[in-house]
């Protein structure tokens, strides 16, 4: 199939959007900023003759923090969460994730509801959204549903998302001490590359510092969505984090991982690179908290 022979049909706002859909679900695809979806259509991946662009709909498009809950619209570009004050102040982790997506020019058209509806298990903004236990509001002409990130990805680019349907918001609560996030990931060069592996990990500190009352950890690349360490997690909970501890941890999560080879990595590889990863986003965490403790 050539580019030229796709029909494009451009929608101004969400309510004309949802109602295309609603007339012909089965023949028509949503793009947004399309750096993926051009690509695949590219590639035969992605098959259809019709696109449904969404970029011209600006009520998709923000960041807002409503009392503890950050909201943010589907539409938004990954520079839009880059130079958003709300999330530089209330979720850095956001912030330094969408810094390490693709170059200036993919930031500047690549949105974060394609992100989510990619569903890519190497997606670089997806583990933040699992650690932050995020909601993924979706819309049809008939109304809307709210679900479980962890909910919405069923497996390998499969979703919760139906074909009249378009994601308008992801939120989540704000992180406040002595909560604290951060992202890590690892690929064959310093800029524009796709994760070999990532993780995102949240915790919040005890009163003594010592380690989590409760933390979260998710690694993409490593399964075939992104991955919730929940034996990890149990494993790190209220105990003094050593550098054993630490380590042990991370092997912990390599057991629960599933990952494969590519022509990026070898599944050997990407397991031996899973501990190295937790250990260098606790021993961050770590750096932050004794940095906060600083008269």
């Amino acid at each position: 199939m050539r580019l030229g022979d796709i029909t494009v049909v451009r929608s101004r706002s969400l309510k004309e959007a949802l109602s295309t859909l609603h007339d012909r679900p089965e023949r028509v695809r949503p793009i947004a900023g399309g750096t993926d979806a051009i690509i695949q259509l590219k590639e035969g991946s992605l098959q259809t003759r019709e696109l449904l662009d969404l970029s011209s709909i600006r009520e998709l498009r923000y960041v807002l923090r409503e009392g503890p809950t950050i909201r943010i619209g589907a539409l938004s570009t990954y520079s839009d969460l880059i130079e958003s004050s709300v999330l530089k102040s209330s979720c850095r982790m956001l912030v330094d994730a969408c810094r390490t997506i693709g170059t200036p020019q993919i930031q500047n058209r690549a949105t974060i509801g394609g992100n989510l509806a990619n569903s890519s298990p190497a997606g670089d903004a997806i583990p933040p959204f699992y650690v932050l236990d995020a909601t993924v509001t979706v819309q049809n002409r008939g109304g809307k549903r709210d679900i479980p990130v962890e909910r919405f990805f069923l497996g390998y680019r499969e979703t919760e998302l139906r074909q009249d349907e378009l994601i308008t918001e992801i939120s989540f609560e704000a992180i406040n001490r002595p909560s604290d996030a951060t992202f890590v990931k690892l690929g064959l060069r310093e800029a524009h590359f796709i994760s070999l592996v990532n993780v995102a990990v949240w915790g919040r500190w005890r009163p003594d510092g010592a380690g989590f009352s409760d933390v979260r950890v998710a690694f993409g690349a490593v399964a075939p969505t992104v991955m919730r360490a929940k034996k990890c997690e149990e494993f790190l909970r209220n105990r003094t984090l050593t550098e054993e501890i630490i380590w042990e941890a991370g092997q912990i999560a390599d057991k629960e991982s599933s990952p494969i080879s590519d022509v990026r990595a070898s599944a050997d590889y990407r397991r031996a690179m899973i501990p190295a990863l937790l250990y260098k986003a606790m021993h961050a965490l770590i750096r932050r908290k004794t940095e906060w403790e600083k008269p």
